[in-house]
This record gives structure tokens, sequence and C-alpha cells, in this order.
């Protein structure tokens, strides 16, 4: 009987462990484990985002797109996180904003290294997971999702 509560013991510390050893890894939160990167598939859209989050806390969302030196480039942005997060940072200002029913339309300038950025800074009280996605022309969509914890 000693033997199977020292047993289950050991295996609870090795459960506990490796909770420790995830969360400081950036399960629940920041860390390598909580950082995304998503591609489109012609390499024109990049976005970086957190995985897991917190309800109530900023995110940091930021988009980089491949253009043409000097040309603006056009970049809409849809989904359950846009509807259910607020917009706390926008930088750089785009040159022009717009709604296009459930999405927003930024149109970017783009530096002479044929790059445009974006960066966001999100908030939401939401509680669960929010998707999002990033387009610029027909062939360069990226979806991604976050979930938040309360």
């Amino acid at each position: 009987m000693q033997q199977r509560v020292w047993r289950f013991e050991r295996v609870g510390w090795y459960v506990l462990v490796a909770i420790v050893m995830l969360a400081l890894a950036g399960l629940f939160g920041n860390g390598p484990l909580s950082d995304a990167e998503v591609l489109s598939q012609d390499g024109r859209v990049r976005v970086e985002y957190q995985r897991p989050s917190r309800s109530g806390t900023t995110d940091s969302l930021f988009v980089t797109i491949k253009g043409i030196p000097g040309q603006p480039v056009e970049v809409q942005l849809e989904g359950s996180l846009l509807r259910d997060a607020s917009i706390e940072t926008l930088q750089p200002e785009p040159q022009r904003s717009m709604s296009h029913g459930q999405a927003m339309l930024f149109q970017l300038g783009t530096r002479q290294d044929r790059v445009a950025t974006l960066y966001l800074t999100l908030r939401s009280e939401h509680v669960g997971t929010l998707e999002g996605s990033v387009r610029a022309g027909p062939e360069s969509a990226v979806h991604f999702s976050t979930f938040l914890y309360p």
C-alpha cells in the first residue's frame, strides 16, 4: 500500500514539474511557445502574433507585406479578432483606412526595401478562441487564431 502511495506522489511531482516547465516556456503567456508566425503561400504576407494570451491584456499583431517600392499596398483585416477586440495602437498610420463589411481595409506605403509594415495592439475582454485573417490580394492571405484565457 505504501509503495502505491509513493508512486502516486512521484507521478504528481512529475506532473507538477511538467506544468511549471510549460508555463515557463510560454504555454500560458509570454515565451517561445506562445509566439507564432504565419506566412502566406506566395510569401508576401507575414503575421506575427501570440497564440495564447490573457483576457483583458494587450496583444501585439505585427503584419509585414511585400510590395513594389513607393507603391501603396492594400491590406484587409477581418475575423472575430477584430470584432471582439478593440484596436488600441495602429502604427504607422495608414495612408487610408475604411471599413469593408465585417473587415477593415488599410492602404499602407512601402519602403524602398519593398516592405510595408503594420503594428497593432489589441485588447479583448473575450474568453476563448479568436480568429483573424490578413489579406493583401487574392493569392496573399493568412489565417490565424489565438486563445484567450480568463
